[in-house]
């Protein structure tokens, strides 16, 4: 599984392992978006503080579950979410972000990973 985001002009594809958990091994669509902001915010924070330069951002996302989860207006429901919700906000609080929903058709990380998987076809 990969995840993918973009600062500015700057792309980034990401490896995403499957998640342990007590139930097994998981993989799906939710694990890899909540990574992707994971990586993203990391980035931000590094960026930070290599700089040290505060900015203020604005995290797009397509995915209605992560986005509205991050905003408070979904609860988390999934076990195996719980603990990327709660480091996504930890890292986000200690930045100043605020996250917009958008239609896939303007994400784009989400072009990133298809021109990404068109290469890897054989």
């Amino acid at each position: 599984m990969r995840a993918a985001y973009v600062i500015g002009g700057h792309e980034y594809v990401r490896h995403v392992p499957d998640l342990d958990t007590a139930r097994g091994t998981l993989r799906s669509n939710n694990i890899a978006e909540y990574a992707a902001l994971v990586f993203l915010l990391r980035r931000l924070r590094e960026i930070e503080s290599e700089t040290g330069w505060r900015g203020a951002y604005v995290i797009h996302g397509d995915s209605q579950l992560v986005i509205r989860q991050m905003k408070g207006r979904y609860r988390v429901k999934a076990d195996h979410l719980r603990a990327l919700n709660s480091e996504a906000k930890s890292l986000a609080a200690q930045l100043d972000v605020t996250f917009q929903e958008i239609p896939r058709s303007r994400n784009k990380a989400g072009f990133l990973l298809e021109r990404e998987g068109r290469k890897r076809l054989p």
